[in-house]
């Protein structure tokens, strides 16, 4: 009787052995974990935006500071355009975070815009936060150290819809969400966002024969033009199931000669300051 060769039959074995080895690993596996700063975010952002700074500094500095870690030295060859994104949105808003966090006399972020352009490390590099959102995101100079794009790491074809995802840490800024973006959720919570933001008085509004729209179109117009402009494209968003004046808003977004008038308000968007209107 002929024995097989124990060593050349353990050899055709071992694809049939890999095989629900390889089947069993997450099929996103490379993705980069931002489940530190998503507990953070659940734990102290409500559904509103607001945030218990107080709790974070008593209960959470570690947890950041560790996510801070990950996030200096994350190597980001081969991700897709929505790891990316979900990546420099979290970065950007896990920063702010952190700023308004280590600065608890602070009433408003207008009082030292200075902290925007203070570097640190992230994907291996020195950024700013004005940095990530002019250099990186928006593919754009940055015009307080006029310095441009970054080489492999800025998005060629920008995504202006950032404009709602980046919380500036303020009660007029974009509302910080209370999960963390995800290569999966990037772009449709993007687009929710996008929608809820055109469709929000608080944004884009008439009042007494003047419109009137957030700093932020203002901000970002020119990352809106090859869309048709900010007025375009927030007037297609605008549903009038969503919103009583939308023939109103539409007429006056439609009409040039209707110069909006822009406003922001730069108070902290602390817990604390929920009752601002």
């Amino acid at each position: 009787m002929n024995h097989p060769n124990p060593t050349r039959w353990l050899k055709s074995l071992l694809p049939t052995l890999l095989l629900p080895l390889a089947l069993a690993q997450p099929s996103q596996a490379l993705l980069f974990d931002h489940s530190i700063y998503d507990a953070v975010l659940r734990h102290y952002v409500n559904d509103d935006g607001w945030v218990d700074y107080d709790s974070i500094r008593e209960n959470s500095q570690s947890a950041l500071e560790s996510y801070f870690e990950r996030l200096a030295d994350a190597d980001l060859g081969g991700w897709t355009r929505e790891e990316r994104l979900a990546f420099w949105i979290n970065a950007y808003n896990a920063h702010v975070l952190q700023l308004v966090v280590s600065h608890p006399g602070m009433k408003k972020i207008s009082e030292n815009f200075d902290l925007f352009n203070v570097p640190f490390k992230i994907a291996g590099v020195r950024l700013t936060l004005n940095d990530i959102e002019y250099r990186i995101l928006r593919n754009r100079v940055n015009p307080d150290n006029q310095r441009g794009p970054v080489a492999q790491m800025s998005f060629d074809r920008p995504d202006p819809r950032v404009c709602v995802a980046l919380a500036r840490g303020t009660v007029n800024g974009p509302k910080l969400q209370n999960f963390a973006y995800t290569a999966e959720n990037v772009d449709d919570i993007l687009q929710v966002n996008t929608v809820a933001f055109a469709n929000s008085e608080k944004e884009i509004d008439v009042l007494n024969g003047q419109l009137r729209a957030t700093a932020l179109m203002r901000w970002y117009s020119k990352d809106f033009l090859p869309l048709g402009g900010w007025r375009k494209y927030m007037s297609d968003l605008i549903d009038p199931d969503k919103r009583g004046d939308a023939d109103q808003v539409k007429t006056f977004l439609a009409d040039e000669t209707k110069k909006p008038l822009y406003q922001y308000d730069w108070t902290v968007n602390d817990v604390k300051n929920s009752y601002v209107p």
